[in-house]
């Protein structure tokens, strides 16, 4: 049985599609590799596509130059994702070790639970420790881990408008190039 080349072609398209679509929606959940999903919806079309080397010279480069453009995105974004995530907790004088365990349990958590529920997991468990390392100061130990929130949101935001860009350049190259 073979399939149709028209058929596969829009197959493909599709796949590839949702593998966007999926990677955006998933940047809802704070640990999820939403830009790396995209990025491999993205992939799986080059790849499919022939980065467009049957066409005209000038479509093969941009569409090289936009996947490679992508790549960068997805790299940068997945780094600025935990860089912004602990900065606002380092600069109140948070632990790394705390830091890196509310994230082990914010994974665990939204894996057992729902993503939602290893979030307010993970926050919690930073309040606690810092109620007990900082010896019981409600306050400080509320502002550290709004910081952590914070970070998060921010986090979130960026790899948000950075997977819109993505999506935007794959559609040109899909329609455009």
């Amino acid at each position: 049985m073979t399939i149709d080349p028209v058929w596969l072609h829009y197959l493909v398209l599709a796949i590839s599609g949702i593998l966007n679509l999926v990677g955006l929606v998933g940047l809802l959940l704070v640990f999820f590799p939403g830009l790396t999903v995209t990025w491999i919806g993205q992939l799986i079309w080059v790849i499919f596509v022939g980065f467009n080397k049957s066409h005209e010279g000038w479509q093969f480069g941009w569409t090289i130059a936009i996947f490679v453009f992508n790549t960068l995105i997805m790299i940068v974004g997945s780094l600025l994702d935990n860089i912004l995530g602990a900065s606002g907790t380092r600069k109140k004088g948070v632990p790394w070790w705390e830091i890196f365990a509310t994230m082990a349990v914010m994974v665990v958590g939204g894996l057992l639970l729902t993503p939602l529920g290893g979030l307010a997991l993970s926050l919690g468990t930073l309040y606690l420790v810092e109620y007990f390392r900082l010896e019981k100061d409600t306050k400080n130990a509320w502002e550290n881990t709004k910081a952590l929130a914070f970070g998060y949101g921010s986090a979130a935001i960026v790899r948000f408008f950075l997977c819109i860009v993505m999506i935007g350049l794959w559609v040109f190259m899909v329609v455009v190039l």
